[in-house]
């Protein structure tokens, strides 16, 4: 078996001390992506105390207008779709029914309603995160590896949308990286790129390693580089929830990728390397990942949150010829 640290399907196991840290490091991710709401919010109330004497006169104040219709249960996406009149009744009849009844707690109420729509717009910002925390994991071991083994590497800064030198890499650059270049020793290329449309397999791919290197992650050359099937090296699938009641789905969800991605690199005679790595795998989960394991369908496999397992599997990616 290429990973020396998964043996038997009970090694796959996420323990109950990995599931409370997993959590831990959840709610501590969510403290620190709240505070700009907590900011804003601060804001808003320090403008209505000084420029409001009632609720109508709300009304008057279009440089916060859209944080008052957010207050009255408006969406990004309803505002997108309505006019500014709608907008308007929506907003008076949100004063007259919650805020004017409030008498001088207006502003209170105002506030209390708007920090319920920041928990949603937070609450969905955080089900997004749960994925990008699992790349910046897989981004901080593949680099230490190429680190510890002097491989010259580049790494795609999404925000900048340029490679730079590995020589620049900074920890704190992490959450933007999209992609990550490297030559091995034998001058062979590879590049991995995170939530890749693999157009072979015609679904978004978590993980994918290219034989080859791009000058760029979008246009012309770089769609004809992924709609080649012998320019990928490896694909896989990468569920960083912790969760355990939501274990099973994201399995689930995962194999069937699996077997897609499979079935349309076999119609190029292309016997695609395909791995799997999970936060969240309980008994019966680990169960049938390791017999997919054992039997070849899955080429190598890691539980994120441990890390003899995580760390083999990341060699075997940044090394694999």
């Amino acid at each position: 078996m290429i990973n020396n640290y998964v043996q038997r399907a009970n090694d796959l196991v996420t323990t109950r001390e990995s599931h409370r840290n997993g959590f831990l490091e959840y709610a501590l991710r969510k403290s620190k992506e709240s505070v700009p709401y907590v900011d804003k919010t601060k804001v808003l109330k320090l403008i209505l105390e000084q420029e409001t004497k009632n609720p109508r006169d709300i009304l008057a104040l279009e440089k916060i207008k859209n944080s008052c219709y957010a207050a009255a249960g408006v969406s990004v996406k309803a505002n997108n779709y309505l006019s500014t009149d709608d907008l308007n009744d929506i907003l008076l009849e949100f004063i007259k029914e919650f805020l004017e009844p409030a008498g001088n707690q207006y502003i209170d109420e105002l506030i209390y309603r708007y920090l319920l729509t920041l928990g949603d717009a937070l609450g969905g910002k955080m089900r997004n995160l749960v994925g990008a925390i699992a790349n910046e994991k897989l981004t901080r071991f593949v680099v230490s590896q190429l680190q510890v083994l002097e491989l010259d590497f580049a790494y795609y800064n999404k925000a900048a949308k340029t490679w730079l030198d590995g020589k620049d890499y900074r920890i704190n650059q992490v959450s933007d990286i999209r992609a990550i270049q490297w030559t091995l020793k034998t001058n062979e290329k590879r590049q991995l790129i995170y939530n890749l449309n693999v157009p072979i397999v015609n679904k978004n791919i978590d993980l994918v390693i290219l034989n080859c290197h791009t000058k760029d992650l979008t246009g012309e050359e770089f769609k004809n580089i992924t709609q080649n099937p012998v320019n990928y090296k490896i694909l896989g699938e990468l569920k960083g929830g912790i969760d355990p009641a939501g274990a099973d789905e994201h399995w689930k969800t995962a194999s069937t990728a699996l077997a897609r991605i499979r079935e349309s690199f076999k119609k190029y005679d292309i016997n695609i390397p395909i791995v799997f790595i999970g936060a969240a795998i309980e008994i019966n989960m680990s169960k049938e990942i390791f017999a997919q394991y054992t039997d070849g369908r899955i080429t190598n496999c890691a539980n994120l949150t441990i890390d003899n397992q995580f760390i083999s599997l990341c060699n075997w990616l940044v090394t694999m010829v």
